[in-house]
């Protein structure tokens, strides 16, 4: 910890005997209520304290604790309990930090597990087109249908888009888009099996 930092936590703690609060309830009840001037006045009294602790929490990361503080905060701005004691209102802020802590200390080992998609092309295999007797009659069956039904069924099933997303961007309800896809599957079904037919 550096000596600005030690001399500003003492400063705080002198601001906080100094600060004529003499319930810690006069403070904490109207930051419960949603008082702005009564947080600001909170964060001015313990802000340090709250960082110095942050601080050994993350073992001296600064980021991490800054990361942390400032996730406390935003948490106690909407979840503010009201207390008289000093001891159990530290206590009680000290498990948010820790809380938080543990939060963040999660959320990185998640995403070191995660594999980032550049690093991956490499290994996959190459996407061929499908060919052969299948593959050509379904192109020659595909072929066929007119532009908006080879759109919609491209979207439906190579692009594999949900169908409420189809449904808002045509208009139409979800429940028509279903029967329309339905019938379509039905008219490719028939030409595809006579086109297999006829080979």
């Amino acid at each position: 910890m550096s000596l600005t930092t030690a001399l500003a936590l003492d400063a705080d703690r002198d601001r906080l005997a100094a600060a004529n609060v003499t319930r810690l309830s006069e403070l904490t009840r109207p930051i419960r209520a949603g008082d702005e001037q009564a947080f600001s006045r909170f964060y001015g009294l313990y802000h340090l304290r709250l960082y110095q602790q942050a601080l050994l929490l993350s073992k001296g990361n600064e980021q991490e604790a800054r990361e942390v503080l400032q996730s406390v905060v935003l948490k106690l701005a909407r979840k503010f309990q009201v207390f008289d004691d000093e001891k159990r209102f530290w206590a009680w802020l000290c498990r948010c930090l820790q809380n938080a802590y543990v939060d963040l200390c999660r959320a990185r080992r998640r995403d070191d597990k995660l594999v980032p998609l550049d690093d991956l092309l490499g290994e996959l295999p190459e996407m061929k087109c499908a060919q052969g007797p299948w593959s050509d009659a379904l192109r020659r069956a595909m072929e066929q249908f007119a532009p908006d039904e080879q759109e919609l069924l491209r979207a439906a099933y190579e692009d594999e888009r949900p169908l409420r997303e189809l449904a808002d961007e045509s208009g139409q309800s979800y429940k028509a888009v279903e029967s329309r896809l339905g019938r379509l599957r039905q008219k490719l079904k028939i030409r595809l099996l006579s086109q297999l037919r006829n080979e």
